[in-house]
């Protein structure tokens, strides 16, 4: 099942694939709580419960999938990265997004958003 009109689709699914197969050099996927929160909240309103729950559950049983956690701390800094950005829209989650990569020394994110480019980070596809 997939949302309706999203333009992303296809190539969010060769991604996705790509990275399963071991075709790009990313042995992990991270993401943050924050973004799994507005990630499950958008298929909630968009796809329905069913397809909400799914993903919830798949993130969840997934070997590969590491979810970091936008602490007191990551927020502090974080506000200070939203002050800097806040004049280029890009959104607070995107923000600590920033902190927890440069954290983890992460440098690529699989991403459709501008923002990744706009806080100095490649990103696929």
């Amino acid at each position: 099942m997939a949302i309706h009109n999203d333009r992303y689709h296809d190539a969010a699914v060769a991604t996705f694939g790509a990275l399963s197969r071991g075709e790009l050099p990313y042995t992990f996927q991270y993401s943050s709580n924050y973004v799994v929160d507005e990630a499950l909240t958008f298929i909630l309103y968009e796809a329905g419960p069913r397809l909400a729950v799914e993903t919830l559950q798949r993130i969840r049983a997934s070997p590969t999938v590491r979810i970091l956690h936008v602490t007191e701390e990551v927020e502090r800094t974080a506000d200070a990265v939203f002050e800097q950005y806040a004049s280029s829209r890009v959104s607070y989650t995107d923000c600590t997004s920033k902190v927890l990569m440069e954290q983890e020394s992460i440098d690529t994110a699989f991403s459709f958003d501008r923002s990744v480019e706009v806080l100095g980070f490649s990103k696929i596809p």
